[in-house]
């Protein structure tokens, strides 16, 4: 399967600036222009002296976009957009634009659906109805509630026959691995941008931070488990000590609801390793195939290792806590007192 593009999403108040942005995004390979974002919407303006192909985009508000005129007003946007020869025009397929889609026979044709709900239960049926349109490209975008949540668009792939002719996205912050492996996913594209509402990932953090160029189907995965995760430097410290040691690997951020949701997620996606924060330290303990003798007498997990199927799970907090008191006195006989209660905490009063 051939790698994935980077389209990276450009929102603006007015023409010239969403040119300008348009023309600033030199790392991506193809510019989402969301012309409904835009106060004078103009298509061959969005179009004249682009440096990169484009994908015009006029949202309404009924899919979570910004354009609230009159929909045969938007149908003549995207209209004008294939007329003049936007490399690619989105087409929402609740929109019932069908001349659109069929104008060319589907060519250049995004066909979209997006559920801010959640995941539909017949999301399969759903995109083999979209591709039965002939649209060039079916976008599915999902929300998830939890990490697993992801899981069923691996499926989709399958569903249309391993052309890429998919473009499977998670919303919300627990569908980050969605866009940063969007490979996996069987994805043609994955959006980059500011839309942090809906979980996109900034342009400049995909490229250099999580390497995505360069995530094939035989670099190991490995990431950060727990909730919250966004706040932690781990993704940056690891991916650049990956970088660094030239070990063909991604760390990603994986916010995920409980235990379980950990464990079945990483199954599915063959994860190799995880480091595991608040609140799963100690409830992931019953998940794993073995737990190292540090890990079983502080009653908590931080670390993860996969071999061969087989999760095992260690305790470096004890280690980590000890080595920085090393040298510095005789903790024989001192008095401590431990703030906490967490999994972190145990890992202290056992190292004690």
């Amino acid at each position: 399967m051939s790698r994935p593009l980077l389209a990276v999403t450009i929102t603006a108040p007015t023409m010239a600036e969403l040119r300008r942005r348009r023309d600033e995004a030199s790392e991506a390979d193809l510019v989402e222009l969301r012309l409904d974002t835009v106060a004078d919407p103009d298509v061959a303006g969005a179009l004249a002296g682009r440096q990169r192909p484009v994908i015009v985009t006029c949202r309404p508000t009924w899919e979570g976009g910004a354009f609230r005129g009159a929909e045969e007003e938007r149908r003549r946007i995207l209209g004008d957009a294939l007329t003049l020869g936007a490399e690619y025009v989105d087409v929402e397929a609740r929109a019932g634009f069908d001349d659109l889609v069929t104008a060319d026979r589907g060519r250049r044709i995004v066909l979209s659906r997006h559920d801010f709900e959640g995941v539909p239960a017949d999301l399969a049926d759903l995109v083999r109805a979209m591709r039965a349109t002939g649209a060039e490209v079916v976008k599915i975008a999902v929300t998830a509630h939890r990490l697993s949540d992801c899981l069923p668009l691996l499926e989709l792939a399958a569903v249309v026959g391993g052309d890429q002719g998919v473009v499977a996205i998670a919303m919300g912050p627990f569908g980050a691995a969605s866009r940063i492996l969007a490979g996996r996913f069987g994805s043609r594209w994955t959006y980059a941008g500011g839309e942090q509402q809906i979980g996109q990932i900034a342009l400049a953090e995909l490229v250099n931070q999580y390497r995505f160029r360069h995530v094939t189907d035989s670099t190991g995965i490995y990431g950060l488990a727990g909730y919250p995760v966004s706040h932690s430097v781990s993704p940056a410290m690891h991916n650049a000590a990956f970088a660094a040691a030239g070990i063909d690997a991604v760390y990603v951020p994986l916010p995920s609801a409980d235990a379980e949701d950990v464990v079945t997620f990483g199954r599915a996606l063959g994860i190799k390793g995880l480091s595991i924060t608040i609140p799963h330290k100690v409830s992931l303990l019953a998940h794993l195939d073995e737990v190292l003798p540090t890990a079983q007498s502080a009653g908590a997990v931080n670390t993860i290792r996969v071999q061969d199927g087989r999760w095992t799970g260690a305790n470096t907090d004890i280690a980590g806590l000890l080595a920085p008191l090393a040298g510095r006195s005789d903790l024989t006989g001192l008095r401590a007192a431990v703030l906490g209660s967490g999994g972190a905490a145990r890992a202290a009063a056992v190292g004690l």
